[in-house]
Order: structure tokens, then C-alpha cells, then sequence
């Protein structure tokens, strides 16, 4: 699970950041977040990840939940744009600097049009803002300064909505069709270059889709385990370090990076045996 703070006061964002990881909602939360979050906020010029993520370098904090603070809405479109990490929860500020324009609500029309599973909570110290954040899809609207019951009742509403998001059919344009994916019936998919394959049930769908923009519409149990491989653990018949095996014999192969994501996915997804 990864939730993405968009807020040029760091202080505020910090405060805000504990919070985050303060809700109980999260807690019992585990990540199928695609990379190290810390190396890609590096990448894209961001600050470092704050205090109240685990330590930097980690592929996930110990309860699954990485939170990433961005100091300007430029810094968190490179992020999103690099399309390597879905996030799945944003806190946006509306008004960045000493600019009058509602650059957060921009941002959310451009990053997040409606249908999208990420979740918007946007948080400010404007209260003329509230009829016009209505122009874009978003689960929540706080005032400065927040407290944690708001940051829980926001946080708990939006992993409902996002989870109910998920299991909805996708729509993909292919072949001069719309074709509905189910969920459900999606067994692995592959990107080469910009052809994405999505191997359903009942044969192939070939369409023009970034695999991590199809990943963020699916729901938990699908990992994105590879840079060009995503994974429904619903076929999983057996997995290691390197592989997922499928029910068909096929291998999905499991990259390096995404090792241990992978290996928290699927015990989050399965009951053990000790």
C-alpha cells in the first residue's frame, strides 16, 4: 500500500505522515506496492522518505504501508508519470507557495480522471475550495489543521471505496473494440514495449496500456512481480524467489526488486500452515 503526501509545509506533512501511520486501518494492511519506494522518490527528485517510513532502502515497512511525502506537485507527476509504482492513497494541498491557483486540483484532473482506484483526500487551510475539488473524483476533504479521528474516518473510507473500485470490470479498447475484462477471470498479463497482453480464462486481449496503469485498476491479489509481468495469485499454484507457477504449468518470472513485494502479496493473500 503505498500513500503519497502532496504538501510544500514539510512540517505539516510530517505531522500528517504520522497520522497516516497512526490510523488502524492501515495497520492491517499489506503491500503489493511495485518497487522501492525510496529509490523511485529519489529518482524523481524528491526529498527523502520521511522519518515514519521504515528505513530507506526497504522494500516495505513492516506492516506493508510506505508513506511518501512529495514538496511539490511537479516532483509527485514525475513520480506518477515514471508509471513504475501505483500509488493508492494521495493527501493533496490545494495551494502550493504563494500561488492563488488550485494547482492540487489541477493535478488530480490530470493524474486521477474519474474511474481511477487511487484515492483522493485533499487537505488545505482554504475552506473556498470545497465546491470546487467537486470537479474531480476524490474521497475526502479536510481542513487544516487536521486531527487523527479525521485522518482515520478519511483513510478507512478510502480503502472501502478503492476496494469496491477494483473488483468493477475494466474496459479496454482493442482491435477497434471496447472489450470488459473481469477481474476475476484475468490470470497473468505481459507488456511488451506498448502492446499489453492480458491472458484471461477465456483466451487473450490485446490493447495499448501502461501494465502499472492496468495494475492500479485491479484489485490486491493481482502482483505486479516483474517490470512486464502481473500476476493474479487467485492461479497460483506454487511460487519461490525467482517464479509464480500457474495452474497450467506456465512461470511468471518474480525480478530481483520485487522479491520481497512479491513474498508479502502472497502471505497476505494465503493462510499458513506452521
Amino acid at each position: 500500500m503505498l500513500v503519497a503526501i502532496v504538501d510544500d509545509d514539510q512540517l505539516q506533512a510530517e505531522e500528517l505522515a504520522r497520522m497516516v501511520r497512526s490510523s488502524p486501518s492501515l495497520g492491517r494492511v499489506l503491500s503489493r506496492s511495485s518497487n522501492h519506494v525510496s529509490a523511485a522518490h529519489a529518482s524523481s527528485g524528491c526529498s527523502d522518505a520521511l522519518p515514519v517510513a521504515e528505513k530507506a532502502g526497504s522494500d516495505m515497512s513492516s506492516d506493508g504501508v510506505d508513506v511518501c511525502c512529495f514538496g511539490s506537485v511537479e516532483t509527485f507527476e514525475r513520480f506518477c508519470r515514471d508509471g513504475e509504482c501505483c500509488v493508492d492513497i494521495v493527501f493533496m494541498d490545494i495551494r502550493f507557495g504563494g500561488s492563488a491557483a488550485a494547482e492540487g486540483i489541477e493535478a488530480v484532473a490530470r493524474l486521477f480522471p474519474r474511474g481511477s482506484t487511487t484515492q483522493v483526500i485533499y487537505v488545505t487551510g482554504y475552506g473556498d475550495y470545497h465546491s470546487k475539488v467537486y470537479t474531480t473524483q476524490h474521497v475526502g476533504f479536510l481542513m487544516k489543521p487536521v486531527g487523527q479521528k479525521a485522518v482515520d474516518e478519511a483513510v478507512a473510507e478510502a480503502l472501502q471505496r478503492r476496494a469496491e473500485s477494483a473488483e468493477r470490470p475494466v474496459l479496454v479498447a482493442s482491435g477497434g473494440d471496447v472489450r470488459v475484462v473481469l477481474p476475476r477471470n484475468v490470470m497473468w498479463a505481459e507488456s511488451h514495449r506498448r502492446l499489453l497482453c492480458i491472458h484471461t480464462r477465456y483466451g487473450d486481449v490485446e490493447t495499448y496500456l501502461k501494465l502499472a496503469r492496468f495494475a492500479e485498476m485491479l484489485p490486491d491479489r493481482f502482483v505486479h512481480c516483474h517490470q512486464s509481468f502481473l500476476v493474479n495469485l487467485d492461479y497460483v499454484t506454487a511460487w519461490n524467489n525467482d517464479r509464480f507457477v500457474l495452474a497450467d504449468g506456465r512461470a511468471i518470472p518474480i525480478s530481483q526488486r520485487r522479491r520481497a513485494v512479491a513474498k508479502a502479496a502472497v502471505l497476505a493473500y494465503a493462510r499458513t500452515v506452521r
